[in-house]
């Protein structure tokens, strides 16, 4: 993806969460979102979504477009599984918004055995969570979300891999 097109994409996630933004403030007010829901947690308002969402996609699409560049994945992969991504979060997204609280625990149970077999980690997959559950929860906490996700998705998706090669390098 040339940096055109990159530079192209950030721009249009920039107009839409700010054209969101502009319409929460003339409506009922730009929301903020408290850390797992609780009152007595601090609060981070939607407004920071204008800043964090285009720079995830500009940061983003450059760290998938460098591993495209050099051959470590394909164009399609990388796709699949950013839309992967967008799917799992605008699922768990919208049964939170409806009240099925059933949905997002099983799937963030479901979190590590999909480490296990997705790399989880990489940056299209954190774009595509990220952007899919920012209507919800703004631009920070699903960014905050994403980063442990992908912290602990590393390890399981790279360290059996690492054993196993140690394992088969001595035998």
């Amino acid at each position: 993806m040339p940096n055109r097109s990159r530079a192209l994409l950030s721009i249009a996630v920039a107009l839409t969460v700010w054209s969101l933004l502009v319409w929460q403030q003339l409506h009922d007010g730009v929301p903020s979102h408290s850390f797992m829901a609780r009152d007595d947690m601090p609060s981070i308002s939607n407004w920071w979504g204008g800043l964090t969402l285009p720079l995830l996609t500009w940061l983003a699409l450059g760290n998938t477009q460098s591993r495209i560049a050099k051959g470590r994945t394909s164009a399609k992969a990388a796709l699949m599984g950013a839309v992967g991504a967008v799917v799992f979060g605008a699922v768990l997204a919208t049964a939170f918004s409806l009240g099925y609280s059933e949905i997002p625990n099983v799937q963030v149970q479901l979190i590590p055995l999909l480490a296990l077999a997705f790399p989880i980690y990489r940056a299209e997959y954190i774009l595509g969570f990220v952007l899919a559950m920012s209507y919800t929860f703004g631009g920070v906490l699903p960014l905050v979300i994403a980063t442990v996700f992908a912290l602990g998705g590393a390890v399981l998706y790279l360290a059996p891999r690492w054993m196993i090669r140690r394992f088969a390098r001595k035998v």
